[in-house]
């Protein structure tokens, strides 16, 4: 017998035209579903940055194929990445399979002058396609399992979930019988390789030869039906997340401006008022990340405002902005705006701009980029802010540092140590030493430690002394552009005359805004921070350490430091060259890690409920940690005032990078 299969068996001619009359009918009703959702996406009247999709496409389409094809952003988290896997390449293959079965049809096949499903090559292929099957239905059944049984508190379950997943299921069983109806009927040896339907036609060995051919029938004829049905309802559920998720991967995946950047407001000086408080004013591309939302909940587990009780889960932002998009473009106007309605003021206030949401969301979707908008729209339309942000804007107003101390107080911390005036003394790199190691009396320690390495590695440095002010980086993350953009232009005009071309900074928050931000206002410098430069100081032999901090070391990934500007490996090894005792990670670190709470302008307010600082401590002290090493002046003073909460002074302590590398030279 030939190895090999007739299409359409057993269910005539008339099949084949029904077929293809329904494929037409399904992609017309698909093309209605998909055009709506294009006019939705659309219904943004703000406008967007100049976006060029051909710009780095093969970068896009690289990021797509690895995260989207095979999956590396989604299996970070085992099961629920396995699962998608399994239904995701199970459908794929299925797809590829019934395309090339399709190829085959007698309408078809002159069109292609080639039957392939016959032989060897028809036997790999049953294995394959059985297999894929297997794999989806195994990858189903793991969904309904995890939704409906173990039921993650981060998952929330829609009746769409349930119709979705019983439906992608009947497709997959109704498709296994009729293969195993039409393997009972034919029963031919070489079918074993079709190992599912093979066993699967044991089920239909007792009934009479024309039974079974019915019985074939009316399972082909389900099977067409559904499955046409499934494809026309991907534009109209859940499932639409096939085309948005993957088409955010592009959009997004591949970032066109510098992670964590804030996009600055367009034509600042006309703009009749500031900020978002209607979701039409939002972009077409923050619209489509909304709708690319699969609520998978991995944002929510990595948020430090919702660990902490907070009332803020960026999964539920983007939901609630999402449900108000799509009210408005059913003709739902809400002429109260979105704050304090959709979206509470202290929601927006509770997040710390830590950007773990959105760097382990695995279709890419930032969250920060529309609550800024809101934080805009409450500092500078409303002038309505928290009142320690208002004080905030105070002292950055009358005396340019969140303190209100002055410049004066700003070279209190120079005494007694070489260090020249960079604005009276041409010097190679300037030290941008920051507010908070200028002004706090703990951080000062930092500043003076990373000058005597500076020093004692010969580097010609020098600081702006009490012509230095602050970056302005508190001011944006507030929502207030006005101050900000007043603050940073003022510093990039010194810089710039200044003739400052290489700056370094113990301070990843004066890091980030000096080399990723400063750009959009003139300023573009080759900034370094300590992190990158104390070990390229020591891997260079600039400067010689020994190993001399005795217990057990961990390092805290500052945010902007670590997730947002990707500098993971060179504090860590300058650590691992001057630890004496036991180099332990924290449960979550690297992208994964846990904010110490006082990014986004945190630190400069009160904290309710339960505080993210100690959240972090409890995982050092869960390792008996003796020293937790940072390299950030927020992430220094939060460790310490958690040491000191959590009553560990006398095991533990906080220092930064530059202190455990002076101690060891």
């Amino acid at each position: 017998m030939e190895i090999g299969r007739e299409i359409f068996w057993n269910v005539g001619g008339g099949a084949r035209w029904l077929t293809y009359a329904l494929m037409v009918i399904t992609l017309i009703v698909l093309y209605v579903g998909l055009k709506k959702r294009y006019s939705m996406w659309k219904f943004a009247k703000g406008k967007c940055a100049p976006f060029d999709f051909s710009k780095r496409l093969w970068e896009r389409i690289g990021y797509f194929i690895e995260n989207g094809i095979f999956h590396k952003s989604i299996m970070r988290e085992s099961f629920p990445g396995t699962m998608h896997f399994f239904i995701f390449w199970g459908f794929l293959i299925l797809a590829i399979g019934t395309a090339l079965v399709a190829f085959q049809d007698d309408i078809v096949r002159p069109f292609f002058k080639a039957n392939i499903l016959q032989g060897g090559f028809y036997l790999i292929f049953s294995a394959v396609l059985d297999a894929a099957g297997l794999v989806a239905i195994i990858g189903i059944v793991m969904a309904i399992w995890r939704r409906y049984v173990t039921k993650p508190s981060r998952l929330d379950n829609k009746t769409d979930d349930a119709i979705t997943l019983v439906w992608i299921l009947v497709v997959l069983i109704t498709g296994f019988l009729v293969e195993g109806a039409r393997i009972a009927s034919t029963r031919p040896d070489f079918e074993v390789w079709s190992f599912v339907g093979w066993i699967t036609s044991y089920l239909f060995l007792g009934l009479s030869p024309d039974g079974i051919k019915i019985t074939h029938k009316f399972f082909w004829y389900l099977h067409m039906l559904i499955s046409f049905g499934l494809i026309a309802y991907i534009a109209y559920s859940r499932l639409i997340h096939i085309v948005t998720s993957s088409l955010n991967m592009m959009f997004r995946g591949v970032e066109d401006t510098p992670r964590g950047a804030i996009a600055p407001i367009e034509d600042f000086e006309n703009a009749e008022e500031f900020g978002i408080n209607s979701i039409e004013n939002f972009t077409w591309r923050q619209i489509f990340d909304l709708d690319a939302c699969t609520r998978c909940g991995r944002c929510q587990d990595l948020c430090p405002a919702y660990a902490t009780e907070k009332p803020l889960s960026p999964k539920q932002f983007i939901q609630d902005l999402k449900a108000e998009w799509e009210r408005a473009t059913s003709g739902i106007k809400n002429e109260d705006g979105i704050i304090d309605n959709i979206i509470q003021e202290e929601t927006l206030w509770s997040c710390t701009a830590c950007l773990a949401c959105q760097v382990n969301c695995p279709v890419s979707i930032p969250v920060f980029d529309k609550n800024i908008e809101m934080r805009r729209y409450l500092s500078l339309t409303l002038s309505k802010t928290t009142p320690e942000t208002r004080l905030l804007f105070k002292n950055l107003q009358q005396k340019v540092d969140p303190y209100g101390m002055g410049k004066r107080q700003r070279t209190e911390w120079v005494e007694g140590l070489d260090i020249k005036n960079a604005a009276a003394e041409e010097v190679e790199y300037l030290y941008w030493v920051g507010c908070v190691a200028s002004l706090d009396d703990r951080n000062r320690k930092v500043a003076k430690a990373f000058s005597t390495i500076l020093n004692k590695a010969g580097i010609s440095f020098g600081t702006l002394g009490q012509d230095e002010t602050c970056c302005g980086d508190p001011a944006r993350r507030c929502g207030n552009e006005d101050l900000y953009l007043g603050i940073a232009q003022g510093n990039v005009e010194l810089l710039n005359e200044l003739g400052i071309k290489k700056i370094i900074t113990t301070c990843p928050h004066c890091y980030h805004t000096l080399k990723n931000e400063y750009p959009q206002v003139g300023g573009n410098f080759e900034v370094y921070h300590q992190g990158e430069f104390l070990w390229k100081l020591i891997s260079e032999g600039k400067i010689s350490v020994n190993p001399s901090i005795e217990g057990t070391i961990t390092y805290h990934d500052p945010c902007y430091l670590g997730r947002v500007n990707r500098v993971f490996e060179q504090p860590r090894d300058a650590i691992k060259k001057v630890k004496n005792g036991n180099f332990v990670e924290l449960e979550r670190n690297h992208d994964r890690s846990f904010c110490c709470g006082g990014g986004g302008g945190r630190i400069w307010m009160e904290e309710h409920h339960k505080r993210i600082n100690h959240a972090r401590m409890d995982e050092a002290i869960a390792i008996s940690a003796n020293t937790v090493v940072t390299a950030c002046p927020y992430c220094l003073t939060m460790m310490e005032d958690a040491i000191k909460d959590k009553d560990k002074v006398e095991t533990m302590k906080a220092l930064d990078l530059s202190e455990i590398i002076v101690k060891s030279l």
